[in-house]
């Protein structure tokens, strides 16, 4: 006969379950008791924001319904209207939004990390003099406060008055050049440069020759484990990739023949905007670069002080050139430090809110919109928060695979020794 508690077979005490429980919650009280706090303030003001903000997407809510009044259960017709049907708001079109969203921040990343390990390596050559009032120096755009920055920027880029014509007529009467002296940097719709004639053909040719190479490489190694026999999840990956490319090439081709089938024009139209980016983008970007790699400075400063002078002596010994310790010495010793920063940098861009919202505002005609300052305009102008929530929702989708990419391809989340 079964007894009412079980007990722990081989325990010398004969433990029951229960008391087996009771013994590890007694262990592990103090440390739930100081963390207990944290949780509670997350749940306060994190999850349970989340878990409202998920239900209201679901809802046609809007602005006549703060009153109390009920707001009509839609199911997904939010996210569908989001995606597909689009939003009777003015200059929206979502795929539109996320494809300068997505050249904007990896323009700004690549031109913050290089900028930043530029300064850094240079500051920390032997024999430079003043190098910590140079940091200080360098520090001081990232130190500001934001709102002071957009405004100083937006100052810069005014038509009337603004610093960067003003300087450029300050070019021609001394200089004898002839710039342009009544640029309107903020409110152009003409952009300067346009390639979004060419954007089906690139796209057909990335995508063939990625799928070529990944074919290549899956036929010779597989998607099994040689070792184990199992599939393995990294070849598994590139072989999903493979799939995405092929439909890619093939949904794009269709669009640019017939122009009928909206899988390949949502690919088109992601490079709406950012095949031809206004010159209010010149403007923001300028001063989002310099407002950005002085963080990436401060971590390549740190991580190149940590790498022992010993490996280039030994370098230097073997005959190494200046490039080859740079490439076999300095990059992997930087990559630990670097690539956290690169994923927070790209986090941090991708929702840079204040800098456009203090520059343009979004404009001209909605040319510089993110998708978090699209979203705010969507609380705070339409007051659609059904459909705001439903849009934030699938925005966080959208950095969350960005992030699982950009992890997979630069193995962040590996130790150096198994990278």
């Amino acid at each position: 006969m079964a007894t009412a508690a079980q007990r722990i077979p081989g325990s010398g005490d004969d433990i029951t379950l229960w008391g087996s429980f009771r013994r590890a919650v007694r262990a592990s009280g103090l440390p739930w008791a100081m963390i207990a706090p944290a949780l509670i303030i997350m749940l306060i003001l994190t999850f349970l924001p989340q878990a409202y903000q998920i239900l209201l997407s679901f809802y046609d809510y809007r602005a006549e319904h703060l009153g109390g009044a009920p707001a009509p259960f839609v199911t997904f017709e939010n996210f569908r209207d989001v995606l597909i049907d689009g939003l009777n708001v003015p200059n929206y079109d979502f795929f539109a939004i996320l494809g300068f969203n997505i050249v904007w921040t990896f323009v700004n990343v690549f031109f913050h990390v290089l900028i930043g390990m530029a300064v850094a390596m240079a500051l920390n050559a032997k024999h430079v003099i003043g190098r910590r009032v140079y940091r200080t120096i360098f520090l001081l755009p990232w130190a500001m406060p934001i709102y002071i920055v957009g405004l100083i920027w937006n100052g810069f880029w005014q038509q009337n008055g603004g610093a960067v014509n003003l300087i450029a007529e300050s070019a021609n009467d001394n200089l004898g050049t002839d710039l342009p002296t009544n640029t309107n940097w903020l409110g152009e719709l003409m952009p300067p440069v346009d390639v979004r004639s060419a954007v089906p053909a690139f796209i057909i040719l990335v995508s063939v020759l990625l799928l070529a190479w990944l074919t290549r490489m899956t036929i010779r190694k597989g998607i099994t484990n040689p070792k184990t026999g199992k599939i393995a999840r990294e070849r598994l990956f590139y072989t999903a990739v493979v799939g995405a490319l092929a439909a890619l090439a093939l949904f794009t081709l269709l669009a640019d023949l017939n122009g009928s089938n909206e899988a390949g024009n949502a690919f088109v139209r992601l490079f709406d905007r950012a095949g031809g980016p206004v010159l209010a983008f010149y403007s923001v970007l300028i001063a989002n670069i310099w407002l950005g790699w002085p963080f990436m400075m401060v971590v390549a400063t740190g991580a190149l002080q940590s790498i022992p002078p010993d490996l280039y002596e030994a370098a230097d010994v073997d005959g190494a050139s200046k490039w080859q310790q740079f490439a076999s010495i300095t990059l992997p010793l930087l990559r630990p430090a670097m690539v956290p920063a690169i994923m927070l940098g790209t986090i941090w861009t991708f929702n840079q809110f204040n800098v456009i919202f203090f520059i343009t505002g979004g404009g001209p005609s909605g040319q510089t919109d993110l998708l978090i300052t699209q979203a705010y305009k969507l609380i705070q102008q339409e007051s659609i928060y059904g459909k705001a929530a439903a849009f934030s929702i699938i925005v966080f989708f959208v950095l969350f695979i960005i992030t699982m990419i950009n992890n997979r391809i630069t193995r962040a989340t590996e130790s150096y020794d198994a990278a």
